[in-house]
């Protein structure tokens, strides 16, 4: 019998970064020898104490491993110290920084820990702006490591700060630290002089890198210090999460807007293209499947059995990693090998047997950063690749905009019925009770009454409708040219098919609230993946399977506004039928392929 892989949501999980405190030093001491006294500055000394220390963790290993005939005991020890070199490097980096953090002292400055910047703030309102311009400004003279222990002890300040704080800091960091226009008009008009008097001349080329580094933001440079720090990259994660909290409550702040698309598209360049994808098993590394569990939003694990199940036969975890975060997944995918299409996540959640997997959560701090992408289409062909007899790969994905949709539509006055669904919502309105005011208005009330989805006679009368107009929202509704709902935006982006709406696929009190309990099968067909992905982002056309009668009704339905498109001509579109790239129609000016897939 084939096998189907039901593959759930995204979960890209939020994260709190933490880090041994560290103080906020510079130093001008040198070292100085008299007759047969050396005085060295304290910075030599702890650079002293780091080079023992790594040279005898190091002379260790080494003696280990230096006789090639060594006996069974000396080769345990041989690999017990290599072990301890391993376990010992994290405490070796540590204590180095501890020990740069004892030693220096930067003039205007004092050591700080979490009260003595309190305290420090509080004195001065121009000090977190002097510590963000002492992070960003190069200095004469101050070599590689002063930069790094500024910057640590800046991240450090940071995380002290209560959630006002992280506000403020994040404006300032916004609004003071971000490109300089006057440099900019400066640089431009030098180059467009020299572009006009030496062309391909040597002043040309200066003048472009001027204008290059002038419209690169200060905070930039703030990012790329701080990822190079030890945890810099998880640090930049955790205030990417911060920041888009302070974009919620300052809305239309250009500042602000400005600082997340620079730490954006960092973020994106620092992953993609670095990424690992790894399979999680019960066998993995405590601290990644407690992850996984920590980051489950929608359907809590319920104990160690459950977390067993979920990794275990039957069932697959994949996750992308990054090997500057190796306990972190950034971004991972729950799977399930079924014998058909699951319709229903409750069925799902309530088999004790091994072969399904429920849907995770999205995030904030990816927002923007596109990795479930490349996350999917690799999870896909890994599976064929282990089984070649899977036929197909589809989600079982919430619909979580549609309720709230139809609230927006009822409370702007749009017309959500048809004039055969007015008469029935009228009958419903006089069985519930709520038989006051127009259709709209009935069923407006008939939504919200609390023992309409209990009844299952009113429900029947209801499940034409609203899939009806859940069909549309998914298909007809857009932001700009693209699908409005994120979770259908998110896999119709990548490739995928819209295939089939399940009636009460979630019955949970949260799948209720988000889509009176709908669900939605996205169907990944590996011919049709990268055509379906080129399509929806060259001009929004969305592929839908033919099969499910409750698609091709509400485009059907829109005849006023239907039409095939039939430009290319007769023979081609015959042609391209037969090779399965589906028949092009457009409603409403939006582009939709109807594809005939088989599922089995």
């Amino acid at each position: 019998m084939s096998r189907r892989l039901i593959i759930s949501h995204l979960a890209k999980p939020s994260r709190v970064w933490s880090s041994p405190s560290s103080s906020y030093y510079s130093s001008s001491s040198t070292a100085t020898t008299t007759g047969a006294t050396t005085v060295r500055s304290p910075f030599h000394v702890a650079t002293l104490q780091r080079q023992r220390t790594m040279a005898s963790i190091s002379n260790n290993n080494g003696n280990n491993s230096s006789n090639p005939s060594s006996s069974p005991s000396s080769t345990a020890n041989n690999a017990a110290g290599s072990g301890t070199l391993q376990a010992l490097r994290p405490n070796v980096v540590d204590r180095y920084w501890n020990d740069i953090a004892a030693h220096f002292r930067e003039p205007g400055f004092s050591t700080f820990d979490k009260e003595r910047t309190r305290r420090a703030a509080d004195r001065d309102p121009e000090f977190m702006r002097k510590l963000l311009l002492a992070v960003i400004t190069d200095r004469p003279g101050q070599g590689d490591i002063l930069p790094s222990v500024i910057a640590k002890s800046c991240c450090d300040f940071f995380t002290s700060l209560d959630r006002n704080g992280k506000h403020e800091f994040l404006r300032l960091l916004a609004r003071d630290f971000g490109v300089l226009q006057e440099d900019v008009v400066k640089a431009a008009e030098q180059y467009k002089d020299y572009a006009h008097k030496e062309p391909e001349s040597k002043a040309l080329m200066r003048a472009e890198q001027l204008l290059r580094h002038a419209i690169v933001p200060g905070h930039n440079k703030f990012f790329d210090r701080v990822s190079r720090l030890p945890g810099g990259l998880k640090f930049l994660i955790d205030m990417r999460q911060d920041l888009l909290s302070t974009i919620q409550a300052n809305r239309g702040d250009v500042y602000l807007s400005s600082l997340n698309e620079s730490l954006k598209e960092k973020l994106q360049a620092w992953f993609v293209g670095f990424l690992d994808l790894e399979r999680l098993t019960w066998q993995s590394p405590a601290v990644l499947l407690e992850k996984i569990t920590q980051y489950e939003a929608v359907h809590k694990f319920k104990d160690v059995q459950d977390l067993k199940r979920r990794v275990g036969p039957g069932r697959r975890v994949f996750a992308l990693m990054n090997k500057s975060l190796p306990t972190e997944p950034l971004v991972f995918v729950q799977v399930a090998l079924v014998e058909r299409l699951s319709d229903n996540v409750q069925d799902i959640l309530n088999d004790p047997s091994p072969g399904h997997a429920n849907p995770a959560e999205t995030v904030k701090w990816l927002s923007g950063i596109e990795l479930g992408n490349f996350l999917i289409k690799r999870v896909v062909r890994s599976l064929k690749v282990e089984f070649p007899q899977i036929e197909t790969f589809s989600t079982l994905s919430p619909i979580p905009g549609f309720r709230k949709w139809i609230g927006q539509c009822q409370n702007l006055g749009q017309k959500l019925l048809l004039p055969q669904e007015e008469s029935i919502v009228s009958r419903v309105g006089q069985e519930t009770g709520v038989a006051s005011g127009d259709a709209e208005e009935q069923f407006n009330a008939i939504l919200k009454h609390p023992s309409t989805f209990s009844d299952s006679e009113t429900v029947g009368k209801l499940r034409p409708i609203i899939s009806r107009l859940c069909a549309r929202y998914i298909l007809l509704e857009k932001r700009r040219h693209l699908a409005l709902d994120p979770v259908a935006n998110f896999h119709l982006r990548n490739g995928a098919c819209a295939h089939r709406l399940n009636w009460l696929g979630d019955t949970s009190t949260k799948g209720m609230e988000e889509s009176f309990g709908l669900m939605i099968n996205y169907l990944y067909s590996l011919d049709h993946i990268e055509m379906n992905n080129q399509q929806y982002l060259l001009d929004g056309t969305i592929s839908v399977s033919s099969r499910d009668t409750g698609f091709r009704k509400v485009l059907m339905d829109s005849k006023d506004n239907f039409r095939q498109v039939s430009d290319r001509g007769e023979e081609r579109e015959e042609r391209e039928e037969r090779e399965g790239e589906g028949q092009l129609v457009q409603v409403n000016g939006s582009n939709f392929r109807l594809l005939e897939i088989a599922t089995a």
